[in-house]
């Protein structure tokens, strides 16, 4: 087989999801570019195609189903197959290693359900409650955390469940009502990130929400995951811009008032925010949205302490630490320490020079709307030169000062930044998925975690957990070195969201198709991870969800009651248990099945029975 009928026969052509790569990121076409239209032949460990995917058949049968639901569903392989999980680096691994098992610990969806309509979602819910059959709820499919992974056999066993179906919202999508007066939408939950931008264009509006994943993510999954999106600072997370949610569940359906801010009790629309798919499914949402952005400026300023490169990613913490707590608001403040730098803009920069990427944007064309935003970047460029920085690109100067004289940083445009650093470690990011995926095939361990903590407390943190996870991945690689690189996605004035990645281009003993150790190494890699964060107090996840992998944090992290509240809620909601079993919070009291584990990961969580 040539690599172009490969690539094609690892997706379909008359689906739903039609030309969606089954094992990876993405649509073939991308993933295949990004691997040079290279087939199976230039892979360490080359996945099976669609008809290679030992994927055991459906336990429950389409004819079983009801009327009212069985045209909306369909036992596909390839639908099956995509729908089996997210695509976190351990999903990867499974679907490359071929590793379905029906009594294993991989999870295995039977059908796959694509409800048009509220009352459709409700008679599937319904259906399942009644018959038994877990539903997991899905949305684009790019979860990190394990959070539209099918059941394992000791979950279905725990729960008294006969199967799994997959609910896919995509169709419940598209913009449905534009209040121009109150800047807010109203959205079908299903609503991929792209669609939503490009509707929202020709009224001049836009969401500004951009996620890693925005490609392949859904508005109900962002709020159902409490995602973080475009902005670095002040509207960083989805709750800031939600007005109200829709909620199908299987007691009925559930509609939030839609206010512009309430002091009535604690806030009914937050309590669906979060819930991860465990309440119901949310169809649709009011979203606050704004005008188009016309102004903005990009500055990209360089940390470099010569060989020090630990203080010159201090001295860029410290700079984005004085930005945010003078009360500026910048669209982007990210620091990205030199080693990740270096890798994703092609040796534009040492791997010991730390840069922090600053982006402010603006709607107003004013007449003075230019010269206040100049205003504020030089004040925000003084700050970081003040902590050490340089300024880089087309604003360097040949004598740089300890303070920035007003001068003309904003431009016109209709996009961010294309070219130096900043564009291209963007281009990077948001390749990432595709990039991932290669990463996996090409036989290199590549993943990453997430956190918040204050800033008092960062320091130590950070200096414990990279000196903690190179040690586990020479533990547990076989000796092999690996990368550990940083950058903060997310800045408040009490603290930052530091982002790891770890790349260990080759772990030993070196993965071949039937010997592919890496997913036991990336679960021992990511416990020490997590032991050094819940150590040190700071949270499981701050935009990548819950789901099942971070469980066992999570029960730490949270209150005495709130785990025993949450459950309660479920029990309002869901009162037979079927929908995301186990995700958020443990539901059928069955042990963690191993693809969920974090290697020898113990935690002691608080608990409280209501």
């Amino acid at each position: 087989m040539d690599a172009q009928s490969w690539w094609k026969a690892c997706t379909s052509s008359g689906t739903p999801s039609a030309g969606r790569c089954w094992w990876g990121w993405g649509n073939v076409d991308k993933l295949a570019l990004q691997m040079s239209g290279h087939g199976p032949e230039a892979m360490a460990t080359p996945p099976p195609t669609v008809e290679e995917a030992r994927l055991p058949p459906p336990r429950i049968a389409l004819s079983s189903l009801p009327a009212n639901i069985s045209h909306i569903c369909t036992d596909d392989k390839f639908e099956r197959l995509l729908h089996c999980g997210g695509r976190d680096f351990l999903d990867l691994l499974r679907n490359i290693n071929n590793e379905f098992d029906l009594n294993g610990a991989s999870g295995v969806v039977d059908l796959v359900a694509f409800p048009k309509t509220d009352d459709e979602v409700l008679a599937v819910l319904r259906y399942c409650s009644k018959a038994k059959v877990a539903c997991v709820i899905f949305g684009g499919g790019s979860s990190v955390a394990q959070g539209v992974e099918p059941p394992s056999a000791a979950c279905l066993q725990a729960g008294s469940f006969v199967g799994c179906l997959s609910l896919d919202t995509r169709w419940l999508s598209g913009l449905r009502e534009v209040d121009m007066a109150s800047m807010s939408v109203r959205v079908g939950g299903g609503t991929f990130g792209p669609e939503l931008e490009q509707q929202l264009r020709s009224h001049g509006l836009t969401f500004r929400y951009y996620p890693q994943s925005f490609e392949f993510s859904t508005v109900g999954g962002w709020i159902a995951t409490r995602g973080g999106g475009h902005f670095a600072t002040r509207w960083t997370h989805v709750d800031d811009m939600v007005q109200s949610v829709r909620v199908v569940t299987p007691q009925g359906i559930t509609e939030t008032a839609r206010l512009p801010a309430s002091g009535a009790g604690p806030a009914e629309h937050r309590l669906y925010i979060g819930s991860e798919g465990t309440l119901g499914v949310i169809t649709e949402a009011w979203l606050q949205v704004r005008r188009r952005p016309v102004l903005r400026a990009n500055v990209t300023l360089l940390f470099d302490k010569g060989d020090d490169g630990a203080e010159s990613f201090t001295r860029g913490a410290e700079a984005v630490r004085h930005v945010v707590q003078a009360e500026m608001s910048p669209a982007n403040l990210r620091l990205v320490d030199g080693p990740e730098l270096s890798r994703m803009t092609g040796a534009l920069v040492q791997p010991t020079t730390s840069g922090v990427l600053l982006g402010f944007e603006g709607a107003d064309d004013g007449p003075s709307a230019q010269a206040e935003m100049d205003a504020v970047v030089s004040r925000a460029v003084s700050v970081c030169i003040a902590a050490g920085g340089t300024v880089e690109g087309e604003h360097a100067t040949k004598n740089q000062k300890q303070s920035a004289e007003i001068q003309s940083w904003v431009r016109r445009s209709g996009g961010g930044e294309r070219t130096g650093i900043a564009g291209r470690w963007g281009s990077s990011f948001m390749a990432g998925g595709y990039l991932f995926s290669v990463a996996a095939v090409q036989g290199m361990l590549l993943n990453t975690f997430e956190t918040a903590i204050t800033w008092d407390r960062f320091p130590a943190f950070h200096k414990d957990v990279i000196s903690v996870v190179k040690h586990a991945i020479r533990n547990y690689c076989g000796g092999a070195e690996g990368q550990v690189t940083c950058r903060i996605t997310h800045v408040y004035p009490d603290g930052p969201a530091p982002y790891y990645t770890v790349l260990v281009p080759a772990p030993k003993p070196k993965p071949t198709q039937g010997a592919d150790l890496r997913a036991d190494q990336w679960r021992q890699i990511k416990a020490a991870a997590t032991e050094v964060m819940a150590r040190h107090g700071a949270t499981s996840t701050h935009h990548h969800s819950v789901g099942k992998l971070h469980r066992p944090h999570y029960e730490v992290e949270r209150g005495l009651l709130f785990g025993a509240s949450l459950m309660a809620m479920k029990r309002v909601h869901d009162p037979a248990m079927v929908l995301n079993p186990d995700v958020l919070i443990q539901t059928t009291g069955a042990a963690p099945a191993k693809s969920s584990e974090l290697g020898s990961l113990k935690l002691n969580a608080p608990s409280a029975k209501l």
